[in-house]
């Protein structure tokens, strides 16, 4: 890939043990780089390890103390877009998700974005909520949420999904129209 093609980070948004967001963003990233002539890069918040919200000032001022809140803007700052993989827990998404979000402010500011939501009814909740959010804050979601349902019989005994790529291509149409919106809205980072 051309180095200097757009850069999309794909952010998962679970970082529960069992949990099946980061199969998700695996197959996402595929349908994205394939539709676009991007690069994709996935962010695992469970890799990030994010503490609860522990900067001093408030993060519209941007004046970061901690290194691990430096280098979450950066990698937030150098993505040209952004999509969220986020679950549906309990009717909203995940606690991480929005501590991640809410660790920054300016780095949101018309960034361009995409919402994908997954679960047992495809998330549309936890989307709508997490839309919600992403607008007040300034974040430039550029199409309509993709919406991915996990029926019961996709997880295995483990609790991760049998074939996530084969669940995500059955919406590789929304993610392909998505993600060609996305793409036309981006410019590589000077």
């Amino acid at each position: 890939m051309n180095d200097s093609a757009p850069l999309i980070r794909i952010v998962v948004g679970s970082m529960r043990p069992v949990r099946v967001g980061d199969q998700i963003a695996a197959a996402v990233s595929e349908v994205i780089a394939d539709a676009t002539g991007a690069r994709v890069e996935i962010v695992d918040l469970a890799d990030l390890r994010l503490p609860m919200l522990d900067e001093p000032a408030m993060p519209a001022l941007g004046n970061y103390q901690n290194a691990h809140t430096k280098a979450w803007a950066e990698i937030v700052s150098e993505a040209d877009g952004i999509v969220f993989v986020t679950p549906q827990y309990n009717g909203g998404y995940p606690a991480s998700l929005k501590n991640a979000i809410d660790y920054l402010f300016a780095e949101w500011r018309d960034k361009p974005a995409l919402i994908v939501s997954y679960g047992g009814h495809g998330g549309g909740m936890s989307g709508a909520q997490l839309r919600s959010v992403l607008e007040f804050i300034g974040v430039d979601l550029v199409a309509d949420n993709v919406e991915i349902t996990l029926p019961r019989e996709s997880y295995g005994a483990d609790g991760r999904l049998v074939d996530a790529p084969e669940i995500v291509q059955g919406y590789a149409d929304k993610l392909e129209t998505a993600a060609k919106t996305l793409d036309r809205t981006l410019a590589p980072q000077a």
